[in-house]
């Protein structure tokens, strides 16, 4: 142990705990602050007086490796429910099954990817003509599922505590961790034979 921790601290060690034994290694100040705000919107981190905060249910006289272990159990714990579906994409301990920030509903009233494809080009005009509006409403259309995203997950980290920029910073970082990226293609040259 580096540091001695109790479970009644300042905001400012309390991101260091969470930054040197909870979090992802590339999580920056900013971000782990939103998450302290984010902790203290489920209830596990309470505002003791105007700058003591505590974990809860934890005694105040207790030594880093216990305060280390409940707090990794409850956000092992929380994260399984709807109100903690975004810890798993921060917790860096262990890795936990990430919940999809997005869930399409297979409403009748929705359309196929196809067929939404079809209807936006239509019949007999060329699409090759594009015009300033049309470009500006064609990067709208593939940036909406993105927007739809980022509205439907922000809006359920928004409450008393996380207000919207500490959500977005929240939804920024677990779209980071929720796609995988795909690996770098290994540039190879083409058979390129000279002419004679």
């Amino acid at each position: 142990m580096k540091k001695n921790y109790s479970s009644t601290m300042e905001r400012p060690k309390w991101i260091r705990f969470f930054m040197e034994f909870i979090l992802f290694d590339d999580l920056k100040e900013d971000v782990t602050e939103s998450f302290i705000r984010h902790l203290t919107e489920l209830g596990v981190l309470v505002l003791v007086d105007d700058n003591m905060w505590q974990w809860k249910d934890c005694d105040s006289p207790v030594d880093s490796e216990k305060l280390i272990l409940k707090v990794q159990s409850d956000l092992e714990l929380l994260s399984a429910t709807e109100p903690g579906f975004a810890l798993s994409y921060f917790i860096g301990y262990k890795d936990l099954n990430k919940k999809p920030l997005f869930t399409i509903t297979g409403s009748s009233d929705s359309k196929s990817a196809n067929e939404k494809c079809k209807e936006s080009v239509p019949h007999g005009k060329p699409a090759s003509n594009l015009s300033n509006l049309q470009i500006v409403k064609k990067v709208g259309k593939q940036l909406q599922p993105f927007l739809q995203i980022e509205e439907s997950v922000v809006s359920r980290l928004i409450g008393e505590y996380v207000d919207k920029q500490d959500a977005q910073k929240l939804f920024h970082y677990m779209f980071g961790k929720a796609g995988s990226k795909a690996e770098p293609k290994v540039w190879e040259q083409l058979s390129r034979k000279r002419h004679r």
